[in-house]
């Protein structure tokens, strides 16, 4: 009985570490670590928003003071 249960742990790791769960535990842990990993890219995708959009206003306000004197497009290569 116990190789039984023991064969149906799935290892799932845990920093550095690999703990041994039922196949349950490891699907209510893998939809946790996927729910907060989306949580952090939505944030980051917001942060990124914020600061294109200082960006952009930051060139407008260059363009409106020095005109074609200056270029502030990325290069492409």
């Amino acid at each position: 009985m116990l190789e039984d249960d023991y064969r149906s742990m799935i290892p799932y790791q845990m920093g550095d570490v690999f703990i041994s769960h039922s196949q349950e535990e490891t699907q209510d842990m893998l939809e946790e670590a996927k729910k907060n990993l989306q949580e952090e890219t939505d944030a980051l995708e917001s942060i990124v928003e914020s600061i294109q959009q200082v960006l952009a206003d930051l060139k407008v306000q260059l363009y409106a003071k020095f005109g074609r004197n200056i270029n502030l497009e990325a290069d492409e290569n």
